[in-house]
């Protein structure tokens, strides 16, 4: 899902995954860190600062909220 909608920013893309991996995997923040090649404070500050940056970019926002709805649907 989030691949398809935001097939223009790799980079962006990438941030959003992490960030739902956090919020809401449940999984350790080691795991997700290896996964993505990162210690487990750079997981908690990508994570959050994605969140942050949807905060302000409306777009984004809208797009992050969609993503998340359709995860729980």
């Amino acid at each position: 899902a989030v691949d398809s909608a935001l097939r223009s920013d790799e980079k962006v893309a990438r941030q959003v995954k992490l960030h739902l991996c956090h919020r809401y995997s449940g999984r350790k923040l080691r795991e997700i860190g290896s996964r993505y090649g990162m210690g487990l404070s750079g997981v908690t500050q990508a994570s959050h600062r994605i969140g942050l940056k949807a905060e302000k970019d409306k777009k984004l926002g809208k797009l992050l909220k969609r993503i998340e709805k359709n995860i729980f649907l």
